[in-house]
């Protein structure tokens, strides 16, 4: 890729779905003015999407490769492969794959990619601006284009990324969570509105309480707070009773070793 300005950077989006409208949205509420060029397909969305964010549609896929400095690819992993066979990229592009669950040697199986080909994974959260990027390998363009949307944290290696996409599952999960108690509350009798703000800002406060505290371990913040005679000992230990820490660690293990199983493929 040539060294131009962010602003004059055109990002052209392969796969306009959940995942790249986070993308889109957190570059624009970050302040990314470079150009976002749209997929036409999905058409209902890339309108929705350029009319919200100040992007455009291209007429086809080969245009927004045609268009662009750097290309996301966010498609489903079962379609890789078929996007790709239709494709001629240029040799000075990035591409940036948001694509779960496929190694970087696998994507160079599935078609004639650039050379430089990254991984990252845009979860909801980056929409609000919040939330770490995760990125394999290091490249500096890349990394500086996802500090719009949130904080980049690079990985040396792909196992490593697989493991933080693991973590990133964890978004999905804790809405459940969330509601779950917000469920609760309601039950009891507070309003909706009420419930909601209680828990979101509980936990948020407990986020930035633990960033507060910098590099100490996460349990020991538990510790120095669930003493003996709290209520919030009382709590903690149903929770570990019923397996409520455990669970967690268990649907980790299965999302990694599914991850991991996927990453070995060579069949896309």
């Amino acid at each position: 890729m040539t060294d131009k300005p962010l602003s004059s950077t055109t990002l052209g989006i392969l796969g306009v779905g959940y995942f790249a409208s986070y993308f889109i949205a957190g570059l624009r509420k970050g302040g990314f003015e470079g150009q976002i060029l749209l997929s036409p397909r999905n058409a209902e969305t890339a309108s929705k999407l350029a009319k919200t964010h100040n992007g455009s549609i291209a007429a086809t896929n080969q245009e927004v490769i045609d268009r662009s400095d750097i290309v996301l690819l966010s498609v489903k992993p079962e379609h890789l492969r078929a996007l790709l066979t239709e494709l001629v990229f240029r040799d000075d592009q990035t591409i940036i794959s948001a694509i779960a669950g496929i190694s970087v040697e696998n994507h160079h199986k599935a078609g004639r990619l650039p050379k430089t080909l990254i991984r990252m994974i845009p979860v909801c959260c980056i929409a609000a601006g919040e939330g770490v990027v995760p990125i394999y390998p290091a490249n500096k363009t890349v990394e500086t284009i996802a500090r719009f949307a949130g904080a980049p944290v690079v990985f040396n290696s792909e196992e490593e990324f697989d493991l933080s996409l693991a973590a990133s599952c964890m978004n999905g999960w804790l809405y459940e969570l969330f509601g779950s108690m917000a469920q609760w509350l309601e039950n009891k009798g507070l309003p909706p509105e009420t419930a909601r703000a209680l828990v979101l800002h509980n936990v948020r406060g407990a986020t930035g309480y633990a960033l507060l505290k910098g590099s100490e371990d996460l349990t020991s913040i538990t510790n120095g707070i669930a003493t003996e005679g709290t209520y919030t000992l009382k709590g903690l230990d149903v929770l570990k009773e019923q397996q409520g820490i455990t669970a967690w660690d268990k649907a980790l293990d299965e999302v990694h070793a599914n991850l991991t199983k996927d990453n070995e493929k060579t069949c896309i």
